[in-house]
């Protein structure tokens, strides 16, 4: 009688060893650790290399890319293979970095060039010895082999920014090293290994989910691959764990196919729109042996799936030029607010399924909606897309290509479909992948390397006799896998994409680099720098003190004195060569650029960072106006997250521990948001333009007011309800009008503030749920429910005269019934107060890094624990010119 299938797991008992070493300690077999594995930290786990994070050891470890790796284990056929209980046995191979021999016995079974697929190899009794078997995979080297292939195509214009050699590489491209991440050019078994015992097997099951118009249904389409000679299939859709319906379908031509109709079902919807509905499909294949009648089972696979429908819009607008770029999930235009992600390890194999929810949840909890998977990695383990299920976060999918001029050669196009066939198959059922994308930045290639081109040519054959061959990827091989295996979810040749204009302001999307790159303009013209669809736009930082400690070897002195921004380590642990320039570039002309003090240095450039990355969100939010004004529909700032401790994009450093910009985003890209932008008349502010975004799906009603402060005494200057009970439209901003200054300051103030164009007065705009108890002149009813609030300082912050000291500030730790908060207090305007607790490096807040105005108190709420009331000699505050809980012990942490 047939057997349930089985896998057997090859992860442990594996050795390795270099061939091309001469050192003992190198070329003698020492053992692995359990796959899924990578080189490097297999010799890190043995102490044979120091960790390459840690000071300038990445530079220490490079000779681990140019050898040639060898692992292998022996192991044991179970019984009953090759017999009645299982006629078929398989060694899979989920992933292989890169190239890659395997043997068998001593006989070749696979021959692997690209890390991004799975190989499954049938074993035959022929390949089998007496006893244990044994398996060796061989590793070389990948920049070398990716130079020889180079060398034989010579005919093809070769440009990228970094090594030549991976563009010739099925590898993920980040291991060559790049403006954010180390040259760590791992190998090794980075998937698992494991032998697959059965007779019949579910190979894929396939589920579309077309719904209709009005929603109210959707037949859901099932349908089972099977390898074997099982006959029926029991295909059963579950909700919650609970069945709902179940069909027993015969198996033709090893297909399986069934349509189950379901009423009114529940949508999976992205978290700011509604709950994340999950279904299940279980399938069962049988079989019948010998005379027996009694159908035994063979198999058994469960996928999860949303019901979602998602629309990419493209209309043209009735009154600018160009055409909207929006999503829209299940009938419901979104603006995208979110980032884009990069692998969170340079050894992606150690990353936990419980690591990838932290980071999804860190974006989710900072009211991102999209995260995009830059083409420059991996497609990502399916933790990191169940995560993304489960949570409501919507996934922008490049294909991995990044940055370069990629060949298109016979053979590597064999291998990129496999590659793309591969990958959709395995995440499509994925409810939150609601874009595939061709790559990276490649159609800025020929631009900068003025590569001639005729975009309009849709011939596949000229186009691969062009000089730009990898549009057949973008344009065609993609779009045809993904229209095949993918119907329900949109595809977009590249990321910028805008036509015959790679990166235009008025089609598709764009990569909006004049700020920090190109002629590094001011962050302040980020108002003036959108785009249909922003998907990159950035600014460094230095990570969080705990992290930046990394960067330095033991001992290193980390007192004040130096010139961190010039300091040899902290320039290697910012691979972008100039980075440390750019951000003085941008840190001098705004606040005073302390770099003597590692503490103050890492506090300025994250102001910095939040700052831009503030002034970028609250304006392209400012340009969903509407149907028919979807001027912008969704910025992505690079980055999210690193791959190991450095500075870069990111708003969250390597451990999970956000920058002060990671609360900017949380506060810009919330539900209902102010807005106010300073009319300027030459040098000298003369109005404030107010508005408001309200991104839920139900009108508000709010009173609007503003308030001015001046910032040397504290004093008010005036006080101001401009609107009672203004409706904000749902889903879109709202302009609530010009304030004329000179109107509301008195002429005879002895403050001057008209003369001196409003430098020293802070504004802001508060939103109050309108209320009918709610009655103020002078400002807002406290009692009321404030659902916004934007402080406003004038700009460049350099030229403001701050006063406050530690005098000023109060700090108090209470108890709410949400738990511990940190009440702050000021009598005058306090500019990115950054609340820490001492010795608690991971302490985790829902607000910090926060704007202060007298009559207000701020709660930060402490998520972490053991901070108690009467503590508040634990706390230590930094904000720009001020400190508050005397200076930092500061020692490295190696």
């Amino acid at each position: 009688m047939a057997t349930l299938r089985r896998t057997v797991l090859l992860d442990n008992k594996w050795r390795y060893r270099s061939t091309t070493s001469t050192e003992s300690s190198i070329n003698s077999w020492q053992p692995s650790r359990p796959l899924p594995t990578e080189i490097h930290l297999d010799l890190l786990a043995n102490n044979a290399i120091p960790n390459p994070f840690l000071g300038k050891n990445e530079s220490a470890v490079h000779w681990v890319g140019e050898q040639t790796w060898v692992y292998e284990r022996d192991f044991v056929i179970p019984e009953g293979v090759f017999g009645p209980n299982y006629s078929k046995v398989a060694v899979v191979f989920e992933g292989l970095d890169t190239f890659a021999t395997v043997e068998l016995n001593g006989h070749e079974i696979l021959k692997s060039d690209n890390a991004f697929v799975s190989h499954r190899v049938e074993i035959t009794q022929d390949l089998l010895v007496e006893g244990p078997q044994h398996l060796q995979i061989t590793f070389e080297n990948a920049e070398r082999v990716g130079d020889e292939e180079v060398q034989k195509h010579p005919e093809h214009d070769w440009f990228t920014f970094n090594s030549i050699a991976r563009l010739a590489t099925r590898k993920p491209q980040y291991h060559y090293g790049w403006d954010w991440g180390p040259k760590l050019m791992s190998c090794g078994p980075w998937k698992p290994i494991y032998l697959d015992l059965y007779n019949s097997r579910v190979s894929d099951v396939v589920v579309h989910t077309p719904l209709a118009s009005d929603l109210q249904y959707a037949d859901v389409k099932i349908e089972v691959e099977i390898e074997g000679p099982a006959l029926q299939a029991n295909v059963t859709l579950r909700r919650d764990g609970v069945a709902q319906q179940s069909q027993v379908v015969d198996i033709q031509q090893n297909v399986a196919r069934t349509i189950f109709r379901v009423q009114n079902p529940h949508l999976w919807w992205p978290f700011t729109l509604g709950e994340a509905s999950l279904y299940e499909v279980g399938v069962s294949v049988y079989e019948k042996i010998g005379e027996s009648s009694k159908p035994t089972l063979s198999d058994h696979m469960t996928k999860r799936f949303g019901i979602r429908k998602v629309e990419l819009v493209q209309n043209a607008l009735p009154d600018q030029e160009g055409k909207t770029f929006f999503f829209k999930i299940n009938n419901v235009p979104i603006f995208a607010a979110g980032s884009c992600w990069i692998p969170a390890d340079s050894f992606v194999s150690r990353i936990s399924a419980q690591r990838y929810r932290d980071w999804i949840k860190l974006a989710r909890d900072s009211n991102q909606v999209m995260i995009r998977v830059w083409g420059g990695g991996i497609y990502e383990h399916e933790a990191f897309y169940d995560a993304c299920d489960e949570l409501g976060i919507l996934v922008w999918q490049d294909f991995m290509f990044a940055c370069g001029n990629y060949p298109a050669h016979a053979e590597l196009r064999r291998n990129v479909a496999t590659e793309a066939d591969q990958n959709v198959r395995l995440l499509r059922h994925h409810p939150s992948i609601v874009l595939w994308c061709g790559n990276n930045e490649d159609y800025a290639m020929p631009l900068i390397r003025q590569i001639e081109y005729d975009a309009s040519e849709s011939d596949p054959d000229k186009i691969l006799e062009s000089n730009f061959p990898a549009r057949y990827f973008y344009e065609h091989m993609f779009p045809a896998i993904c229209k095949d295996l993918s119907p329900d979810t949109p595809y977009w040749p590249g990321s910028p994409f805008g036509g015959d204009m790679v990166n235009s302001e008025h089609i598709g999307d764009i990569h909006q680099w004049h700020v920090w790159h190109l002629e590094m303009f001011p962050y302040q013209d980020f108002p003036r720098l959108a785009g249909r669809f922003v998907s990159e736009f950035g600014m460094q930082a230095l990570p969080c003190l705990e992290t930046a400690k990394e960067f330095f070897p033991p001992g290193y002195s980390l007192g004040r004195g130096a010139d961190f921004s010039k300091d040899e380590f902290v320039k290697w642990h910012n691979k972008m060569e100039d980075g440390s320039e750019r951000m003085a570039h941008y840190g001098e002309p705004n606040i005073d650029f302390q770099t003597t003090s590692l503490p103050d240095y890492i506090y300025c450039t994250q102001l910095i960072q939040s700052e831009a990355l503030s002034a970028a969100y609250r304006s392209w939010r400012r340009l969903w106006s509407g149907p028919g004004k979807e001027y912008c529909a969704g910025a992505l700032v690079w980055q999210l997250n690193d791959c190991w401790p450095v500075t870069s994009w990111a708003i969250a450093d390597y451990y999970l521990r956000p920058k002060m910009s990671y609360w900017a985003v949380k506060r810009e890209c919330a539900a209902i948001t102010a807005g106010v932008a300073r009319v300027k008349d030459g040098d000298r502010t003369v109005a404030l333009d107010v508005w408001a975004v309200n991104m839920t799906l139900a009108d508000a009603r709010v009173d609007v007011s503003i308030h001015a402060w001046d910032i040397v005494t504290g004093c008010v200057v005036f006080a101001k309800q401009i609107h009672k009970a203004h409706v904000l439209a749902k889903n879109q901003s709202t302009e609530l009008g010009r304030l004329e200054l000179d109107a509301h300051v008195p002429a005879d103030s002895n403050l001057n503030h008209r003369d001196s164009g409003y430098r020293d007065v802070v504004f802001t705009v508060r939103l109050v749920e309108a209320l009918p108890a709610a009655n103020s002149v002078a400002g807002v009813d406290p009692s009321a429910h404030v659902l916004a609030q934007t402080v406003n300082f004038h700009e460049p912050l350099q030229e403001v005269s701050f006063r406050a000291r530690s005098a000023n500030l109060k700090l108090k730790i209470a108890r709410h019934a949400g738990g511990t908060v940190v009440e702050a207090a000021t009598d005058v305007p306090i500019k990115g107060l950054l609340v820490q607790v001492k010795n608690d490096a991971d302490a985790k807040w829902d607000d910090n890094g926060v704007d202060l105005v007298p009559g207000q108190v701020a709660r930060l709420k402490y998520l972490g624990r053991g901070l108690e009331m009467g503590q508040e000699d634990r706390l230590h505050a930094r904000w720009l010119g001020g400190e508050w809980g005397g200076p930092q012990i500061i020692r490295t942490s190696l």
